[in-house]
């Protein structure tokens, strides 16, 4: 499997039981769906499988200007949704 495909599968796989551990907040917020991305790359980059430089190209950019605080995430209206968050909003509505 190519690195960047391996990446990404290591990030899916690994959302499932880091959401999981959250889901008593309730709602995702955009600073829950950031903290619990540093969780799931900080996760997968201990694995040492993947080159850190790939991880951090997964992560959602700070250019983006996505919100760091306590409003529900919405991605309504957005033309880029960053893997990790993609990732992360599955796992959220399968478990709700």
């Amino acid at each position: 499997m190519p690195p960047f495909e391996a990446a990404e599968s290591s990030i899916v796989a690994a959302t499932p039981a880091i959401v999981a551990k959250h889901r008593s907040a309730g709602i995702l917020t955009w600073n829950l769906i950031h903290q619990i991305e540093d969780e799931v790359i900080r996760e997968v980059a201990q694995t040492g499988k993947h080159p850190s430089n790939l991880l951090r190209m997964l992560r959602a950019s700070p250019m983006l200007g996505y919100p760091k605080d306590d409003t529900p995430a919405d991605f309504t209206g957005s033309d880029v949704l960053p893997l990790t968050f993609g990732a992360i909003q599955d796992a959220w509505n399968r478990v709700n």
